[in-house]
């Protein structure tokens, strides 16, 4: 996706690629969101600040990834498609002992090379048997979120193992990898929104460019939410579980509103670029059976390689440096 960056702003402002000051990154993943779960690809569920985001960007109409999480991850981080990293059957399950290889050169060590700082927030789920495998051994300054590939929303556990960490470096350059027990019960959407904002906070009077990489759990099961997302859609969805669904997508959507208004507060949106886009189509086949995911107009889903299962809704937003416009190109994550 970072050449999809590339090359909107090349076919619609140029100068960009050239600016004395070089951009901040922010790249947000959703998990699971289905083509029509969203308001500007015309679907049900309420997503004003997703929407703002898509009308002042730049839309990525066939925007491709893969058909499960750790491949598209894999190739987000790598640039290479899963069949040359071996990451092209499925996803990494608890306890198997793989990953991206770590002769890989990712996104992250390369940014490096350009001076960026850079930041990994949400889920990881690309090799935790070794540290090596690990995000701070990967080209990232610190980490807040999951290893593994999902959890509980408020207990944070996966398998009965808590996985729910802050890494970061200390003054001697050695990582410090520090369980966040007391994140106990918190919903794990808003503890990833927290965490970007705190970090423009931080990082607004840095000298050096950034990158985030945002990672969210939402819309992943199992669906669970705070009650008072879920009142919203009280009136005018009466299917209990597709108004879990709906109130899920709305609590994320709420977060990114929180980092779009932190960039302003701080002043850093006028130099970030911000992209947008799910991991791969929504599980129609989630919880039971129970269809709440949408990826309308097209066929299948999650683990399908019908246009359902990998293509996905996706922007590139860039306010001052990006007309509002559509890019109709074939680009893959």
């Amino acid at each position: 996706m970072i050449f999809a960056v590339i090359l909107v702003l090349a076919a619609f402002k140029p100068d960009v690629l050239f600016a004395e000051k070089q951009p901040n990154i922010i790249f947000i993943l959703s998990d699971d969101l289905g083509h029509s779960d969203v308001g500007f690809t015309n679907g049900n569920i309420e997503t004003p600040n997703l929407n703002k985001m898509a009308s002042e960007g730049v839309l990525l109409h066939q925007h491709y990834v893969q058909q499960v999480c750790s491949p598209t991850r894999g190739a987000l981080m790598s640039g290479r498609y899963p069949i040359h990293t071996g990451l092209q059957h499925d996803v990494i399950y608890p306890g198997e002992p793989w990953g991206l290889p770590l002769d890989e050169t990712i996104l992250p060590q390369i940014l490096k090379e350009y001076n960026y700082s850079t930041h990994a927030v949400g889920k990881w789920h690309l090799g935790m048997h070794k540290w090596a495998y690990t995000p701070l051994y990967r080209g990232f300054d610190d980490f807040f979120g999951f290893y593994l590939g999902g959890e509980d929303y408020f207990s944070h556990k996966n398998d009965g193992g808590y996985d729910y960490r802050s890494d970061r470096f200390d003054r001697n350059g050695n990582v410090i990898d520090e369980l966040r027990w007391d994140l106990q019960g918190q919903y794990s959407t808003e503890l990833h929104t927290k965490r970007v904002v705190d970090l423009l906070s931080q990082l607004q009077t840095q000298e050096n460019p950034f990158f985030i990489y945002l990672a969210y759990r939402s819309v992943h099961g199992p669906h669970e939410v705070p009650k008072h997302y879920i009142d919203k859609y009280a009136t005018h969805i009466r299917n209990e579980k597709e108004k879990l669904f709906a109130a899920m997508v709305s609590a994320m959507d709420e977060g990114i509103g929180n980092i779009t208004r932190a960039l302003d507060h701080t002043g850093l949106s006028d130099n970030t670029i911000v992209v947008f886009s799910s991991d791969n189509g929504g599980n129609v086949n989630c919880c039971g059976g129970q269809v709440t995911s949408s990826n309308y107009p097209y066929r299948g889903g999650k683990r399908a390689l019908y246009e359902g299962g990998v293509r996905t809704p996706a922007f590139v937003w860039a306010p001052g440096r990006l007309h509002p416009g559509r890019s109709n190109a074939m680009i893959h994550v």
